[in-house]
């Protein structure tokens, strides 16, 4: 590596470190209640070495709120949390941090690529993941995804680097595992992914027996504790829970059809229930390659967007049809494999109800990214020689600049405004008044409305693990899912005011006031609304 591309990377890094940590205990506006688990049970790690159930040092997975989250988001927060305290930023940074580093490993792999006709791709491709919409969104918030595509990105660099240096043999399959343990959707990806790269890039390296088989053994053994989780009851509820192939409308879809076929041979050939599934599945896949996703709006969910631009820049879209084309054309191997690892990195998320989902495929990049960053380095080659060429080129960079700069603005400056209620904003207001007040009642009674209030009140309290679990009224419901009734004085509800015992202090939403409450606050989302209204009768 020369000075300058030196000084450059370290340009880049430093961007992309900015994006993801500039204002980031604000905006997002809030924690959302996916957050606060993985922080209060960091806390409960880090205090008495036990989840917020009372289980010991987890290692398949954290039962939390029943989704059984993977163990290393977790693990991870840890320190943090000991060296920052519980709070927005000990949560996030890690995301942040491991983001960043994405990017820098992003350099290395496509360096791995060994694509020389493209020697300014590696630079390129790290700038525009740097820049990138959907890498910065689920960067700045504590996303299992977003911490798994760093060890995806680590692993395929690894491998890659096999054929550099056999001894990566031995260790190169452990970031595919330890993905399997930070993200759901990673544990099908990354043995996908893993099996991909050794058929598109081991075949074609001087293989050394000894050290493939430990390095093999190394992960196998290192996977051994997540299996009795994978196949388990509570794995298998999850899963039916998002998955397409428990959704009873297409047998009844299939059965109607025959019906009015009366039973015909074909009949039963066409409207089979496993076509029916099987066509289900195919539009979930292509879901996400749909247009208005990649280039226009973006996902659905305000989490994972800002709802007016795509995942991806629009100006990419023809960048990745000339990159991709080119590829294919000069090095068909790394095209394939690219195309590959998108590919694997949907097909488990297309099994899910809710298509397309941006976080479920963030273990795709950075392969957009190589992709475009190979369309524009073709252009440049290309056209470089010719005015109408000069142009395009021209055009590509302002477009760029003028979508980044509006992602940027809008991101820091009407996203919290509009979609501060899809992040469960309030919880944390009302729990702040509640510590200057709550002493003088016996009940505290919080909605449910907006989320998972008693994770809020343990996170924002800093509430003693121990404490919690002597006194919690909660159980898990015949979905899998843990639903805590109260603990100490807290009592969580739907319902509007009940007959609590003592004094008894309400956070309920507007429509459950009655018209002769003591209002203490009322607490507004961003754009002006009510949430939340603290009162007592």
């Amino acid at each position: 590596m020369n000075i300058h591309t030196r000084y450059a990377l370290i340009a880049i890094v430093l961007l992309a470190f900015f994006l993801r940590f500039y204002r980031v205990t604000q905006i997002p506006p809030a924690l959302s209640w996916d957050e606060v688990s993985i922080g209060y049970n960091a806390y409960s790690i880090l205090k008495t070495a036990r989840d917020e159930h009372g289980k010991v040092l987890p290692v398949a997975a954290f039962a939390a709120y029943g989704d059984y989250k993977p163990p290393i988001p977790i693990y991870l927060t840890v320190p943090f949390v000991a060296l920052l305290g519980l709070g927005e930023l000990s949560v996030r940074l890690p995301s942040v941090l491991l983001g960043t580093l994405t990017v820098v490993m992003a350099f290395f792999l496509v360096r791995e690529l060994r694509l020389v006709k493209l020697k300014h791709l590696p630079l390129l491709a790290t700038l525009i993941l740097a820049i990138s919409p959907w890498h910065i969104q689920l960067s700045r918030a504590g996303f299992e995804a977003n911490i798994a595509v760093f060890f995806m990105v680590l692993g395929v660099w690894s491998v890659l680097s096999v054929e550099r240096n056999y001894r990566f043999l031995l260790g190169c399959w452990v970031p595919f595992v330890l993905a399997m343990y930070t993200f759901n959707s990673a544990r099908y990806v990354a043995p996908l992914l893993a099996l991909g790269l050794f058929v598109f890039v081991l075949r074609h390296a001087k293989i050394h027996k000894r050290e493939l088989i430990a390095g093999i053994a190394i992960a196998v053994f290192l996977l051994l504790p997540i299996v009795p989780h994978i196949v388990s009851r509570e794995a298998r509820l999850r899963f039916e829970e998002v998955n397409i192939f428990t959704d009873l409308s297409v047998v009844t879809t299939s059965n109607e059809r025959i019906a009015l076929d009366r039973a015909a041979w074909w009949s039963k050939m066409f409207h089979n229930r496993r076509v029916g599934y099987a066509r289900s599945y195919l539009i979930h896949f292509f879901d996400h390659f749909q247009p208005w996703f990649l280039f226009v709006r973006g996902d659905g969910n305000p989490k994972f967007s800002i709802q007016d631009v795509g995942q991806l820049y629009f100006v990419e879209g023809p960048l990745l049809v000339i990159g991709i084309f080119w590829l294919f054309f000069k090095y068909p191997r790394v095209a394939w494999l690219l195309v590959y690892w998108v590919v694997v990195s949907i097909i488990p998320a297309a099994t899910a109800r809710e298509t397309p989902h941006a976080l479920r495929i963030e273990n795709s990049l950075p392969v957009w990214q190589i992709i475009a960053g190979a369309g524009i380095l073709v252009l440049i080659y290309e056209k470089k020689k010719h005015i109408f060429g000069r142009l395009i080129i021209m055009g590509v960079v302002c477009l760029y600049v003028f979508q980044f700069g509006y992602y940027w603005h809008n991101y820091y400056t009407h996203y919290p405004v509009e979609f501060s209620r899809d992040w469960q904003f309030g919880y944390k207001e009302a729990v702040t008044y509640i510590k200057t007040i709550g002493d003088r009642y016996d009940t505290i009674v919080i909605s449910e409305s907006i989320g998972r209030p008693y994770m809020y009140v343990l996170f924002y309290e800093r509430y003693d693990p121990d404490a919690f679990r002597k006194t919690v009224d909660g159980s898990f419901d015949a979905a899998g899912f843990y639903n805590v009734y109260g603990f100490g004085k807290y009592r969580f509800t739907r319902q509007g005011v009940g007959d609590y015992p003592g004094r008894v202090l309400y956070v309920l939403p507007a429509d459950h006031v009655p018209k002769n409450a003591h209002i203490y606050q009322n607490i507004r989302l961003l754009n002006g609304e009510s949430t939340l209204v603290m009162f007592d009768v």
